[in-house]
C-alpha cells in the first residue's frame, strides 16, 4: 500500500491510497466468494455451485463494487495509522482508479479537533438536594391505586375522568373528512386527547344516545384542518368509570413488593422510590451542568461541515420519531409553528454543543490516561453474566459485533466517575476538606496516648 497526504486545513486531510498486485487480486477472490454464497443455480443448493459457474451469474459491476468493499475498511485504517491521523467522523471516499491490477482511493478525513482544556477539576456548582413531601407520597399511592383500578359500566351521566365508548364521524361544511371517523373509540374525558372543547361537550352524555359536538381546529394544526369549524356526529355506546381498590394492608400485600405488606410500609417504600429518582435526576443534571461549564472553560474549533453533518443526523432522527407518532415532518412544522430556518438554527446549536462535549470529554480522558483495561472488560462480562444468569462466553458472543461501542460506553462511565470524584457540588466541598483534617487530628491524638 502507498499513500500520499495533503493537508486541506481546518483539520481536514486528503489521503490518496493505492493497492495492487496480490492484495488486490485476493480481494477479488474474496468478493467473488461472498457474492457466490447467494447465487442459486439449478442442480445445486444455494451458494454451493462451483465458483466458475457462479461467476457467470454475477454482474461484473456488482463484483467490482464488492471487491472495493472488501478492501476499503483496512485501507482506511492503514492510511490513518501510516499518516498518524485520528478520524473524528466517517470519511468521504472517492475511487479515482479501478482496474484488474490496481485500486486508488482518496479519503477526505476530518481529524479530532484541537482542544485547549480549561479548568476541569475543583469546579463546585450548586446541586439540588432532593426531598420528598407527604403530598408527593400520597400522589404516588393514588396513582398506584388508579393503575390497579378496574373499568366498570356506569349508569347515568358521564363525568370528567370517565371513559366514553362511542362512534363518531367528522364533517366540515357538511362533508365527511379523512381521518375524522372511528368506531368503538374509548376516550377518557379530561385526557385532552382530542381537539380542545371536544371532551367537555361529552360531559353529561348517557349510554345509547346521540350527541353532536362542534369544535374549531386550532390555527397551529394540520394545514388542511387548521382554523376550520367541524361537527362530529357521535353515537354513545357505553360509559365506564374507574373503580379503585381500597388502600388497606390486604391490597398492599397483593402488590407483592418485597418486604412491603402494610400501608405504612408502602408509604415508606414510595418515599424511598421518589427520593431515589430525585437523587438520580439531581445527579444527572449536576453532571450535565458540570460538563457544560468545562466546555465553556475550554477552547474548541469544529469545522462547519462537521457541525452541518451532525445537524443533518439529528434532523433525520427527529423525522423518524415524528413518523413513528403518525405525523409527517411538514405536519409537525405546521403544528409547532416552526419553519426550516428556525429548525436549522436549533439543530446546528444542538449539534455543536454535542460535538464540543464529545471532544472535550475525550481530551480529559487522554490527559488523565483514562482507558478501559482488559481486566475491567473481563469484570464487566463476569458481572453481567451473573446478572443475566448466562455463561461468560455466551455474553461475549452477543457483544462480539458491538465490542467497540461497549468499550466506548465503559470509558464514558469511567470519565464521568472521574469528573464526579474531582468536582464535588457546593455544600460537599467543606465535608470533603474536613474529613482528612479529622483523620489527621485523630491520628495525632492516638499517637499522644500511645506515647504516654
Amino acid at each position: 500500500m502507498a499513500t500520499k497526504l495533503v493537508n486541506k486545513g481546518n483539520g481536514i486531510y486528503e489521503v490518496t491510497a493505492s493497492i495492487n498486485g496480490k492484495v488486490w487480486a485476493d480481494a477479488k477472490d474474496k468478493a467473488l466468494k461472498r457474492l457466490a454464497s447467494n447465487v442459486q443455480i439449478k442442480g445445486f443448493r444455494k451458494g454451493q455451485a462451483p465458483l466458475d459457474l457462479a461467476k457467470e451469474k454475477i454482474n461484473p459491476q456488482d463484483l467490482g463494487n464488492e471487491q472495493i468493499n472488501v478492501v476499503i475498511p483496512k485501507l482506511f485504517d492503514d492510511s490513518c495509522k501510516e499518516n498518524k491521523l485520528r478520524p473524528f467522523v466517517a470519511p468521504e471516499v472517492k475511487v479515482t482508479k479501478f482496474s484488474d491490477t490496481e485500486l486508488e482511493v482518496v479519503f477526505t478525513i476530518t481529524v479530532y479537533p484541537e482542544v485547549k482544556l480549561g479548568q476541569y477539576k475543583d469546579i463546585h456548582l450548586a446541586q439540588e438536594v432532593p426531598s420528598v413531601t407527604n403530598a408527593e407520597v400520597d400522589e404516588a399511592i393514588a396513582k398506584l391505586l388508579e393503575d390497579n383500578s378496574e373499568l366498570v359500566l356506569k349508569e347515568g351521566a358521564a363525568e370528567k375522568g370517565d371513559t366514553v365508548v362511542f362512534d363518531f364521524k367528522g364533517y366540515i361544511d357538511g362533508k365527511e373528512f379523512d381521518g375524522g371517523s372511528s368506531d368503538n373509540y374509548s376516550l377518557v374525558l379530561g385526557s385532552n386527547t382530542f381537539v380542545p372543547g371536544f371532551e367537555d361537550q361529552l360531559i353529561g352524555v348517557t349510554s345509547e344516545t346521540k350527541k353532536d359536538v362542534e369544535v374549531t381546529f386550532p390555527d397551529q394544526y394540520i394545514k388542511d384542518l387548521a382554523g376550520k369549524k367541524a361537527k362530529f356526529a357521535c353515537m354513545i355506546h357505553e360509559i365506564k368509570t374507574k373503580q379503585s381498590p381500597k388502600l388497606e394492608d390486604e391490597f398492599v400485600a397483593g402488590l407483592k413488593i418485597t418486604d412491603v405488606n402494610t400501608v405504612k410500609a408502602l408509604k415508606e417504600y414510595e418515599e424511598k422510590q421518589i427520593l431515589g429518582k430525585k437523587a438520580k435526576d439531581s445527579k444527572n443534571k449536576y453532571m450535565q451542568d458540570l460538563i457544560d461549564q468545562i466546555c465553556k472553560n475550554s477552547e474548541v474549533v469544529i469545522a462547519d461541515a462537521v457541525i452541518e453533518n451532525e445537524a443533518k443526523s439529528l434532523k433525520e432522527n427527529m423525522i423518524q420519531q415524528i413518523s413513528q407518532n403518525g405525523l409527517t415532518f411538514e405536519q409537525y412544522k405546521e403544528i409547532t409553528g416552526m419553519d426550516d430556518a428556525k429548525l436549522e438554527v436549533e439543530f446546528k446549536g444542538q449539534a455543536k454543543n454535542k460535538l464540543v462535549a464529545t471532544v472535550v470529554v475525550d481530551k480529559i480522558a487522554q490527559v488523565e490516561g483514562l482507558i478501559v483495561s482488559q481486566k475491567e472488560l473481563d469484570e464487566f462480562y463476569e458481572n453481567s453474566a451473573k446478572m443475566y444468569n448466562m455463561k461468560v462466553e455466551e455474553l461475549k458472543k452477543m457483544y462480539a459485533s458491538q465490542q467497540q461501542q461497549l468499550v466506548s460506553n465503559l470509558l464514558n462511565r469511567k470519565i464521568l466517575n472521574f469528573l464526579e470524584a474531582n468536582n464535588a457540588p457546593l455544600g460537599e466541598k467543606a465535608v470533603a476538606e474536613e474529613k482528612p483534617a479529622k483523620e489527621v487530628k485523630a491520628k495525632k491524638t492516638a499517637a499522644k496516648k500511645e506515647a504516654k
